[in-house]
């Protein structure tokens, strides 16, 4: 009785608890960075205290995990998923978060999934029928994330232009093309995490053990983490104070990349990429009405336009998705029981694997980041 109302309702809750606890972290880490904590001291400590929490985990489900048979190309793969997916993704993210809002950043992670189609699309991983309704729906769905993206971003920049934005960037100076800057930052970020998802979905066959790999990318991105930070910031500034900045580090670190990460790998599991992915805007609406009362941000109805538009544009995507995927599998079974009323010709047979746009990533959406 227990496994099966675990079984039905337990990928529900568990969806309502990343969410959620993406939600809080989108918020406190918004509050971090604008008290002056700087955005490469926060994705290092996380990142540090993610591993701490995986790589034991991943040790005592596979205890014959060894190390010393890592290959050179295993580690070329390895580091480059924690290049784009944590490294590049995290930095220019939460970079854009502190010159933006909570609510723009959270809204931003429903464009990853579109990000990731055009990617495909590019790539020619991912075929489009455009004569069909269901590729229709994911052309359409995709045009208005990134136009209600850019409806957000203008709405809250007072039309300022490019040079408020080269002005910004040469000479330091904080004016309204700050939110300019900090969207592109932002969108940069979830472009990077949607190439991460297509770069594993490429490797990921080649690895028995998502759960090692992903303990081993997390230590990987720790390492490149440390030398980014000294690289770019003052070593002072990446002093972690023993107050709020490490309470929210942890919460994020422990509650978001380690417990999130299993919560959804899991929900994946029992209800495919696709389901986890439409629970996304759930976070954006939590954010949007919590945010103006804790951290005072005004919304507009520019805003609340553009986050309808990228939400609505999100759900018409995964419509035509998810139509597209059924689709190719009524045509698999129809020929594979010779009932298809004609000839099966093989180029118009959605490949028998799952495709690389729809697949979850190996690390949890921190979404972005």
């Amino acid at each position: 009785m227990a496994a099966a109302m675990v079984k039905k309702y337990g990928p529900l809750a568990g969806m309502l608890y990343v969410q959620v606890a993406y939600g809080a972290m989108f918020l406190i880490s918004r509050f971090a960075l604008i008290s002056g904590m700087s955005h490469y001291a926060f994705v290092l400590y996380r990142q540090l205290i993610a591993s701490v929490a995986i790589f034991p985990v991943a040790y005592y489900f596979n205890s014959s995990m060894q190390l010393s048979k890592l290959s050179w190309k295993n580690l070329k793969h390895i580091f480059f998923l924690a290049l784009i997916g944590q490294s590049i993704s995290q930095n220019f993210y939460y970079a854009g978060l502190a010159l933006t809002s909570s609510t723009f950043a959270s809204t931003m992670n429903n464009l990853q999934p579109a990000i990731t189609f055009l990617l495909a699309y590019l790539l020619k991983l991912e075929e489009v029928k455009i004569r069909r309704w269901e590729g229709q729906a994911k052309v359409v769905g995709t045009l208005v994330c990134v136009g209600g993206a850019v409806v957000m971003t203008l709405s809250k920049a007072h039309g300022e232009g490019l040079h408020e934005v080269l002005k910004l960037v040469i000479h330091g100076e904080v004016s309204g093309a700050g939110f300019i800057l900090g969207a592109i930052l932002t969108i940069i970020g979830s472009a990077s995490w949607s190439l991460f998802i297509i770069y594993q979905a490429w490797i990921v066959e080649e690895y028995p053990s998502q759960l090692t790999l992903s303990a081993l990318v997390s230590v990987m991105g720790s390492l490149q983490g440390i030398v980014i930070a000294f690289a770019f910031e003052n070593p002072r500034a990446l002093i972690l104070h023993l107050n709020s900045q490490l309470l929210i580090v942890g919460y994020s670190g422990i509650f978001c990349s380690g417990l999130g990460f299993f919560t959804i790998m899991w929900c994946v599991k029992e209800k495919g990429p696709v389901y986890s992915t439409a629970f996304n805007p759930i976070a954006t609406l939590l954010v949007a009405i919590l945010e103006p009362l804790l951290l005072h941000v005004k919304l507009t109805w520019g805003s609340l336009t553009g986050m309808a538009m990228v939400i609505g544009g999100l759900y018409l995507y995964l419509w035509g998705k998810a139509q597209d995927v059924k689709s190719s599998n009524n045509t698999l079974t129809q020929c594979s029981n010779g009932i298809s009323g004609g000839e099966c010709n093989s180029n118009e047979i959605i490949i028998t694997r799952e495709e690389p746009g729809n697949r979850e990533p190996l690390l949890a959406k921190d979404n972005y980041a």
